[in-house]
């Protein structure tokens, strides 16, 4: 799943951060997590506090582009990072893979195994002691701790699925996943005896985009929650808007099944340009259609002209009030305070962060760019239960020796839901506390931080 993460990495007080002049703090964003969802204050402990230092790390040690900044929803402050180019999740996968790629080539003690499927865990004594894998048809055994960073079980709908097991009402649904995501890594952990935890907590994300030419795919791409973040409103078959955009992932879901599709999301000229590398490649994926006018878009849709014009005009109305006015208005906001947005505040999670905004006069001659979308399986929250060394723990709760688990496999850290860009920062954080962990576990106190 770290390839596929498309809105970027969330960091508190970053370099970027700094440079760009946004107030933000690790407190604040360790409120928003936990307000988002998180259960678990010792484990946001440590997500929030690393951020920071660990996007500055992806930064100085890799060379990497996280000049740009966004407002995911739930979030008191724009703290998604991401690049000018490329999908950031993309960008530093690869950076890492090389990174080892190149470490391996210099030392045998760094070895690449391609082409292979981990079968079993060995134990000795309670401990982790390596496992067993196969390639091409026969099978070899690799010693030492093992850290897991297989995913989640997004993608397996078959019937002794973890979906089926736990959530039977999401098998209906299409999946963001790709086809490896079928929860290898916590059946392989509880069947040593591993404890899991909030399997029940599976993340159906609010904007799969639908291909026209191939609309119930099961597997669908993923439309960036930073496509909102930097303006894009969701709107429904009639033209309207219906909820938050900048909302909770399960709010945002839940009030489009409430609402009648097909539901699209549009983006104007202004929100477009600020992140138009997605834009163009999602155009050219076939799944985002650019209209050179809202007069055209709203010819395909069906729906009068005068519709658009009235939600984009609603909706700058209560951006002027609340740039005005920011707690004067009748409606609950969300994470905090007050709004003047109608169609949301009615919800009882009101919009109060608004970016990129058109009066409902420029409508008419607007460029837009615009993808039908659809609520699809995105993440699974729970997964392994792990300590705040990224270690796993058996049935007491007691740390077991030489396993650890890092990313979607690892359970506990987001709670009930995840919060945008905290997935990358999951797999880059507890990462790199388990590569720490697990190095000291095998070397003692000799090891030496990257």
């Amino acid at each position: 799943m770290l390839v596929q993460a498309t809105s970027g990495i969330n960091g508190a007080e970053t370099m970027t951060q700094k440079a760009n002049k946004v107030e933000d703090t690790v407190d604040l964003f360790t409120s928003d997590t936990l307000k988002g969802g998180a259960k678990k204050p010792e484990l946001v402990k440590v997500l929030c506090g690393n951020s920071g230092p660990d996007v500055d790390w992806l930064v100085d040690k890799f060379d990497l582009d996280m000049s740009l900044l966004a407002r995911l929803g739930g979030h008191s402050a724009p703290r998604t990072h991401r690049g000018k180019e490329r999908f950031p999740g993309m960008t530093i996968t690869y950076a890492l893979i090389q990174m080892v790629e190149k470490i391996s080539e210099r030392s045998d003690l760094a070895r690449i195994i391609n082409k292979a499927k981990v079968k079993t865990l060995l134990m000795n004594s309670g401990a982790v002691t390596g496992v067993v894998y196969e390639k091409r048809g026969k099978d070899f055994t690799e010693e030492g701790p093992v850290i897991l960073a297989t995913g989640g079980f997004g993608a397996d709908f078959t019937e002794d699925s973890l979906l089926a097991k736990y959530r039977p009402d999401l098998l209906h649904l299409p999946t963001t996943n790709g086809d490896h995501t079928t929860g290898d890594g916590i059946k392989m952990g509880e069947a040593i005896g591993a404890r899991s935890i909030d399997l029940e907590w599976v993340q159906v994300h609010p904007t799969g985009l639908v291909e026209p030419e191939d609309p119930e795919a099961k597997i669908k791409f993923l439309a960036a929650e930073a496509l909102r973040g930097v303006g894009g409103l969701v709107i429904n078959a009639a033209g309207e808007r219906f909820c938050n955009e900048l909302g909770r992932r399960d709010y945002v879901t839940g009030e489009m099944w409430k609402s009648k599709p097909p539901y699209r999301l549009i983006l104007n000229k202004a929100a477009s340009d600020e992140i138009m590398w997605h834009c163009k490649h999602y155009t050219g994926r076939g799944v985002m259609k650019f209209y050179n006018t809202g007069e055209e878009l709203c010819k395909d849709m069906g729906v009068a002209l005068s519709t658009l014009e009235a939600t984009h005009q609603q909706h700058f109305e209560a951006a002027k009030k609340q740039e005005k006015d920011p707690e004067g208005g009748p409606f609950t906001a969300y994470p905090s305070g007050k709004t003047w947005d109608e169609p949301s505040g009615k919800t009882g999670v009101g919009k109060k962060f608004f970016h990129n905004i058109i009066d409902g006069s420029k409508v008419k001659s607007e460029p837009f760019y615009v993808a039908i979308i659809t609520p699809v399986i995105h993440y699974c929250m729970g997964g392994l239960e792990i300590d705040v060394d990224s270690a796993c723990v058996d049935k007491s709760g007691k740390a077991i020796p030489g396993l650890y688990a890092a990313g979607e496999v690892a359970g506990g850290v987001h709670g009930n839901n995840r919060l945008g860009g905290n997935s990358l920062l999951d797999c880059v954080v507890f990462g790199r506390v388990a590569g720490k962990a697990c190095a000291k576990y095998m070397l003692g106190d000799k090891t030496k931080s990257m």
